[in-house]
């Protein structure tokens, strides 16, 4: 019987052994393959208005498809400024009401009209007439005290300054001053979109807002008042930072510098090279938009530093005023032709103009207010220089640079191990020499820079880059640097059509694993 027994026990526990062989070899171990990827990141390129429309933030640039294509730049260099046009100076208006008595105290009754004064507030400083103006920005900072024992209510009216058709209008209740210190109320009234009548109480002034202060104790509150000969209630009224969008009257004669110093096209977008330049229509022009005659001399011109004459410079010009019959503007225009500067200007350029430079001075009003006090200026639509010129897209052009920049988003794929693919396919007929800079964000990894050469189209090669990536740099958003340098065999004559296709695509593997 113990030989059976021990027998038993010999097979249950070989049984349970097997039993766990079998669970343990059941443990299901995760399955992992390496998976072909092969995804387009960018479509992208550039035509000339692509490449031209952001060189500029001042005008409208445009390409006209032809044979040869034009290129049209019109818009304004830069603002004529006139500052005592378009700002007006602080002006303070203080009022203080004291008993003509002495001793006291004499009770005032509520609703009591200590105080009813209308008059004009004289705005200080300005030596042109102003009959009405519009301000797009300003304020009034006020100051109310009163040392009366009982309530005072002051309210001071500007009827000549409206805010969406609602005069500006103060209005202040101050308790009683406990007799040792002034009762105070402060603040501020904003005044930005006010219209502001300048003829003041009579309509026949200039400079002046018609103003009404009334002060008493208000007749809401049953308290009477009680009045020493040695109280005061003031009032100041501060008008501060106040900028003009419009004004009228008569502007006087005023001699304002002429002084321009202005970016036309971004040096960025055309950091180097050369690209022949033979407008066929060139001309800086001068556009009045003031309701007032000026009288305009142009002293010196220069662009990018070369320093141009021409019969017009230091010759005052008569430019008659602008209409604004209508409430829209026609500018009256002066204009030099660009064309017959001495020496040829855009012989010596060779490129897109970068900077303009003009001094001079221009007169107000030459010949006195033969308006009648009718000048009128929008400082939305100030006077402007502006260039206007057009230029047929055909000329040698040697290692003219374009630079673009593109952003991309990082992909997560984890073990990725392959290429960055980067196709060019050129549609100008042009050599193009390509370096991109891939910038990534992970300021551990290196920038990875490549180089490449499209041949002049008609060639249908594309060219392509490879770049080995990993990973990380999948993982990392970066910006992809563009600069691309354009040669021509000789002169050459572009459609406008052209374009440079830009691909970018990753191919390369990852590991996938599934349970």
């Amino acid at each position: 019987m113990k030989r059976l027994n021990t027998r038993i026990r010999f097979q249950q526990g070989l049984f349970v052994l097997l039993l766990a062989a079998v669970a343990f070899g059941c443990k299901r171990e995760p399955t992992t393959w390496a998976v072909d990827v092969a995804l387009p990141l960018i479509d992208d390129g550039w035509s000339w208005i692509d490449v031209i429309e952001a060189s500029s933030e001042n005008g409208s640039i445009d390409v006209k498809e032809g044979t040869p294509a034009v290129l049209r730049f019109e818009g304004p260099v830069a603002d004529w400024e006139i500052p005592s046009l378009t700002e007006l100076p602080d002006t303070i208006v203080a009022q203080e009401l004291t008993p003509d008595f002495t001793g006291g105290p004499f009770p005032v009754p509520p609703g009591t009209v200590l105080l009813d004064s209308e008059e004009d507030i004289v705005f200080q400083g300005i030596d042109q007439q102003f009959s009405g103006l519009v301000l797009s920005g300003g304020r009034i900072d006020y100051l109310v005290e009163s040392s009366t024992n009982g309530y005072v209510e002051l309210q001071y009216a500007f009827p000549s300054v409206t805010i969406g058709g609602e005069p500006v209008e103060l209005k202040v209740v101050l308790p009683p001053s406990d007799g040792v210190a002034f009762q105070t109320e402060s603040g501020t009234i904003d005044l930005a979109g006010a219209v502001i009548d300048l003829t003041g109480v009579s309509g026949n002034e200039i400079n002046r807002i018609a103003s009404q202060l009334v002060i008493g104790t208000p007749a809401d509150i049953t308290d009477t008042a009680q009045v020493f000969g040695t109280d005061s209630i003031r009032v100041r009224i501060h008008f501060q930072d106040m900028f003009v969008e419009q004004v009228g009257g008569y502007f006087g004669q005023e001699t304002v510098a002429f002084d321009v110093d202005q970016t036309v096209f971004q040096p960025a977008d055309f950091p180097g090279g050369f690209l022949q330049i033979e407008p066929t229509h060139a001309t800086l022009q001068f556009r009045n938009t003031i309701a007032a005659d000026l009288r305009l001399q142009l002293d010196a011109l220069s662009v990018d530093g070369i320093a141009v004459s021409h019969p017009a410079l230091g010759v005052p010009q008569q430019i008659a005023r602008a209409d604004w019959n209508g409430g829209e503007v026609e500018p009256t225009v002066w204009e030099i032709d660009l064309l017959e500067t001495a020496p040829s200007l855009f012989d010596l350029l060779g490129y897109l103009p970068e900077a303009v430079t003009a001094s001079g001075e221009a007169l107000l009003n030459p010949l006195g207010d033969v308006s009648g006090g009718q000048d009128f200026l929008d400082t939305r639509q100030p006077p402007q220089l502006y260039l206007d010129f057009e230029w047929p897209l055909e000329g040698a052009v040697e290692d003219f640079h374009v630079v673009r920049s593109l952003a991309l988003e990082g992909t997560d794929l984890t073990g990725f191990t392959g290429e960055l693919i980067v196709r060019i396919t050129n549609g100008y007929p042009v050599h193009w020499n390509v370096t991109g800079t891939w910038v990534y964000e992970d300021p551990v990894l290196e920038p990875e820079v490549f180089t490449a050469e499209a041949a002049a189209f008609p060639m249908t090669e594309v060219t392509e880059v490879r770049i080995p990536i990993d990973e990380a740099r999948l993982a990392s958003p970066a910006t992809l640097i563009i600069e691309a340098a354009m040669t021509s065999e000789g002169p050459v004559q572009f459609t406008g059509a052209e374009r440079v296709r830009l691909q970018v695509a990753y191919e390369g593997t990852y590991q996938v694993s599934v349970l």
